[in-house]
């Protein structure tokens, strides 16, 4: 089973707007140039049950980075995290490091992608951050200004039950605040 399905979107309910859950951001105000831009070819579809083409020795998370940045518990680390979003056909992710040179004209201290150059500025379930780690595991949080913040644990539960309907194994959520 690679794309969503019916029990999955019963648990996730609606599809949002980008910011809709956010209480301190909106996206009339907040949504800046190169924000909408959709980054298609660099885009991983994860049906296709396996990691992204973007995850290499470089941005694999290893076990002391994991300690040192605190992700367990709501730390980031950029360098080696991959944004993602469940939309209405999968979950998509796309290394956070990418550049967007749009967005970095406009907002040069935010010189890459985000969650709505994944979505192409559309509606999604869900949005995190993920770390591919040595340890084998996938760390995961629902840290997306634009569609984080899940309202119930069954929906953060169900976000992770569908990733792993798409083949990933050993996922743990991390903790996170927005």
């Amino acid at each position: 089973m690679a794309y969503i399905q019916e029990h999955h979107k019963e648990v996730l309910g609606s599809l949002i707007e980008p910011f809709e859950r956010n209480k301190r951001k909106s996206f009339k105000t907040h949504l800046k140039i190169g924000e909408k831009e959709e980054f298609t070819e660099l885009i991983h579809p994860g049906n296709k049950n396996n990691p992204p083409p973007q995850l290499n020795e470089k941005t694999v998370l290893t076990s002391e980075e994991l300690i040192q940045n605190n992700i367990l518990n709501g730390g980031s680390f950029s360098e080696k995290c991959f944004l993602w979003v469940i939309d209405e056909l999968t979950v998509k992710m796309i290394w956070e490091k990418t550049p967007n040179e749009l967005r970095s004209a406009a907002v040069p201290e935010r010189p890459y992608v985000c969650h709505t150059n994944i979505t192409g500025c559309g509606k999604a379930y869900l949005g995190g951050e993920m770390y591919f780690c040595e340890d084998n595991n996938i760390y995961v949080n629902f840290r997306s200004d634009r569609y984080g913040n899940p309202e119930t644990k069954e929906k953060k539960q169900m976000a992770i039950q569908y990733m792993k309907d798409c083949g990933y194994k050993n996922i743990i959520e991390t903790k996170f605040e927005i």
